[in-house]
């Protein structure tokens, strides 16, 4: 009597993970579509990525950033943009205490920033190197370029405008 439950659960159990399993590459697929909506003046035409980042080359983020974007998934984390030399970095688990940095424009696209807290005596002040993909009004997509020790891979990171 007791092995029928246990084995409707482990069948249960195994069902589900198969699906899980299985199911990943479908979700995934569905949610890298082509088509990016435009929230300026062009609501009812639809950009592919392409001609976001064709129509990206021309500007000039140092200008157009400003206000608060959020990291995609987080509730808090984020960059605030404050003005032409100043960004603060909210991290996730302390949302009342945002690390507050230089920011230095490289380029129209490409910016640097610069720790203020000395976080220990004697180390040089931490630095990311930070390079905007693409930006559609809402959506930010900032390329991270690895500067800390060791080894890490450069990525992408999503942000959504609040």
């Amino acid at each position: 009597m007791k092995s029928k439950p246990i084995l409707t659960i482990l069948l249960t159990a195994i069902v589900f993970f198969a699906l899980g399993f299985l199911g990943k590459d479908f979700y995934q697929n569905k949610s890298k579509s082509e088509n990016i909506p435009v929230t300026k003046n062009q609501s009812d035409r639809i950009q592919t990525k392409d001609e976001t980042k064709t129509e990206n080359k021309n500007t000039d983020f140092s200008k157009v950033l400003k206000g608060k974007y959020i990291l995609e998934g987080a509730d808090y984390a984020g960059f605030e943009f404050i003005d032409d030399e100043t960004i603060s970095w909210t991290n996730e688990m302390f949302p009342m205490d945002p690390d507050t940095m230089r920011l230095k424009w490289i380029d129209e696209h490409t910016f640097v920033t610069t720790f203020t807290k000395n976080i220990e005596k004697g180390c040089p002040p931490r630095n990311w190197v930070r390079k905007i993909e693409s930006y559609d009004g809402h959506k930010l997509v900032i390329r991270d370029y690895w500067t800390g020790w060791g080894e890490s891979k450069d990525e992408s990171e999503v942000f959504y405008k609040e």
